[in-house]
């Protein structure tokens, strides 16, 4: 009886697998870190970049930021819309948290509409999922992370 129905969770295991539906294999197709400062989502068709500016500043200077960077080969980075975010990638690219207050628990970014916030560095453990966009005023501050289409040409220029 053991056996046998050792044999069927292997089985099951082995299905799932081959159907691709175990969440964790998902997940890990879903997003390719590049290896360049970049992760790619390939369900949306985006490219993340991994890290951010390290600072808060203003919906200008994030713009600004974007506009500026450099990764990857690219240089068509610009600042995420707002329904680009889902809390997928915010998990995926998750990094050290910026906030130190003990009941932070992810980290504001700049959305390309400037009374729009993302959170970003967020982690399961620190409770229930996050998958809202917070208001901003015009002096707020927050982190900027850019993001780019995948389908774009590499800019061989590496500007």
């Amino acid at each position: 009886m053991r056996n046998a129905l050792r044999f069927s969770l292997t089985l099951i295991v082995a299905v799932l697998l081959l159907l691709n539906q175990l969440p964790g294999v998902q997940a890990a197709e879903r997003f390719v870190d590049n290896g360049d400062g970049t992760v790619t989502d390939t369900k949306r068709q985006l490219m993340w970049q991994k890290g951010d500016n390290g600072e808060q500043v203003t919906f200008e200077n994030a713009q600004r930021y974007c506009k500026n960077l450099r990764l990857g080969g690219y240089g068509d980075w610009r600042l995420p819309e707002p329904e680009e975010r889902d809390t997928a990638v915010a998990i995926a690219l998750m990094m050290p948290k910026h906030d130190r207050d003990v009941y932070g628990r992810f980290d504001l970014y700049w959305s390309s509409d400037p009374t729009t916030l993302l959170p970003f560095n967020y982690h399961p453990s620190y409770g229930k999922e996050v998958s809202r966009v917070y208001p901003a005023r015009k002096d707020d501050n927050a982190f900027a992370r850019g993001v780019r289409s995948a389908k774009s040409a590499k800019d061989g220029s590496g500007e």
